[in-house]
């Protein structure tokens, strides 16, 4: 564990070159078609692509969008936005009308590099993003109707046959990436991301994994920064192969693990519980699989540990601070989210801004010894800024408690917690508990006023397949397992959850309902819970 690089040596350029000195011809990239690329080739096949876009009247520091599906023509896409200076925009696949018009005209990008199958969405919000003039297309590019009125439609293939261009020299605060965070209440906002923030993201030079003789699996989209950088850039990073999957699939993930040897990968929490959640069979611990770096934790994480015999990491970041906490792995606690990492300063905080004790809930702020290691703020959004950005910490918006050891946990989304009769409650630990109730299949939990001042908790559920969900069971199974004042009044049941196109849960929405007709209520049941005596 060498530590990270200087600051100066945190660009993707400078990762490049450091693997082409020892390891050039070594396999880099393996394509869910089977094709493997070397470090040498994707750098080459990389700048002839940046060449390419550059030859479309793009400049260092101009901003490009890419809406692709998982591929090595996504990798090798955005590689070379990067080493050719300009700003990648990843735009996620899912969006459409509003969401992907914003996007693209609040990036303010002349060309977007995209899926055939997107080009319609696109055409259907061409009057709402007046700069886009040339789409880049994977696939049959046509250049009639409507699409060839409106914009210059030219093939990916064609990218390629320029002439090269040697890489731009970016110092570490440069931008690479404008990343737009799903909003929940509002429109998405453009994180605006440095070479040396993304590194600093994708790195685990100070961690012993992943390290030479490893293979990683990347299952999470490209256009996020878990795929991303937390995938195909740290294994650059790192000088290991990596595999690229469309997509997780629960079904077909251990067999693509034994496939290709896989020891290293990164799984969200809910990937994790859906492996966790298939049958039990007797070569679960057969695998190659050494190490699974989560975020969050899986609710039964040493379960999901002794079952595939896998070592767990903790991890926690977000596009604005990047990777700032660690929880390295043989000594995972339930929960955790891990210890600060070297280089960050990290404070839990009140309303006022002073410190809380060890064991209460704060806000999470963060201080990079580097100003780069953060976001530079946000995309034309100085008033945002100013408010997330104050004094040279980074407000996180997400509260955590710490423990005597140091370790964070993660508690809550500061305008997700509750406060019922003077307790604040994290509605993340309560649906952790509503989770576990067999006929649930997922849950949220919101405030609703309450009559006499602050928050009655409501408890919006969704059953499992085939399942039937009485809110009176449920209500006496978190009354066993819950403190008595985080035990919801209400509960409401819904055929699924609202979500954002990322998948986010929208709770104003659930809160904007309160309590309606066809809400469960407890006290109306005539289920009292007691404060224990």
């Amino acid at each position: 564990m060498a530590g990270l690089p200087d600051i100066a040596a945190r660009t993707l350029l400078a990762a490049y070159e450091r693997v082409l000195a020892v390891a050039p011809d070594d396999v880099a990239q393996i394509g869910d078609d089977g094709v493997h690329w070397t470090f040498a080739e994707s750098y080459a096949r990389a700048l002839r692509l940046g060449a390419g876009l550059a030859d479309l009247g793009l400049e260092r520091g101009d901003p490009v969008a890419i809406m692709l599906d998982n591929s090595l023509d996504f990798v090798h896409v955005w590689t070379g936005v990067g080493l050719l200076g300009m700003v990648e925009v990843p735009v996620n696949t899912a969006y459409t009308g509003p969401f992907l018009a914003h996007v693209l005209a609040d990036s303010g990008v002349s060309v977007l590099v995209l899926e055939e199958h997107h080009l319609e969405r696109v055409l259907a919000v061409a009057d709402d993003v007046p700069l886009l003039r040339t789409l880049v297309v994977r696939g049959t590019a046509p250049t009639d109707g409507d699409l060839g009125t409106r914009f210059d439609v030219v093939p990916l293939a064609g990218m390629e046959n320029g002439d090269a261009r040697e890489p731009v020299r970016s110092a570490p605060e440069d931008l690479l990436a404008y990343m737009y965070t799903s909003g929940t209440t509002g429109l998405s906002k453009g994180v605006l991301i440095s070479h040396a923030q993304a590194y600093s993201y994708a790195s685990r030079e100070d961690q012993e994994r992943p390290r030479r003789g490893d293979r990683l699996l990347v299952t999470l989209p490209l256009f996020h920064l878990a795929g991303q950088w937390f995938g195909a850039y740290q294994a650059l990073i790192h000088q290991v192969p990596f595999v690229l999957q469309p997509r997780f699939s629960v079904s077909q993930f251990w067999a693509v693990v034994r496939a290709h040897g896989i020891t290293v990968t990164v799984l969200l929490g809910a990937m994790a519980e859906l492996l966790q959640q298939q049958p039990p069979r007797p070569e679960d611990a057969d695998n190659p699989l050494d190490l699974a770096i989560m975020a969050p934790l899986a609710s039964d994480v040493h379960g999901f540990r002794a079952r595939f015999d896998i070592e767990v990491a903790a991890v926690y970041g977000m596009s604005e601070i990047g990777a700032v906490l660690n929880g390295p792995p043989g000594t995972i606690v339930g929960g955790e989210a891990g210890f600060p990492r070297p280089g960050y300063d990290l404070r839990l905080v009140d309303a006022e801004g002073e410190d809380v004790a060890v064991g209460e809930v704060g806000e999470l702020v963060v201080r990079p010894e580097h100003p780069a290691m953060v976001m530079a703020g946000y995309h034309g959004l100085p008033e945002k800024t100013a408010e997330t950005m104050r004094d040279g910490w980074v407000h996180t918006g997400d509260a955590f408690r710490r423990d005597d050891e140091g370790r964070f946990f993660f508690a809550d989304r500061m305008k997700d917690a509750l406060r019922r009769r003077g307790e604040n409650i994290s509605s993340f630990e309560v649906e952790r508990v509503i989770n576990e109730f067999p006929a649930v299949y997922e849950s949220a939990v919101v405030a609703v006023p309450a009559e006499l001042g602050e928050d009655e908790i409501k408890a919006v559920v969704v059953a499992r397949e085939g399942a039937t969900l009485d809110p009176a069971a449920l209500t006496h199974f978190l009354i066993e397992r819950l403190p008595y004042f985080m035990v919801p009044r209400y509960v409401e049941t819904r055929d699924e959850l609202p979500r954002t196109p990322t998948q986010k849960v929208v709770k104003h929405v659930l809160r904007a309902t309160g309590v309606t007709a066809d809400v469960w209520d407890r006290e109306a049941a005539g289920i009292s819970v007691r404060r224990p005596r």
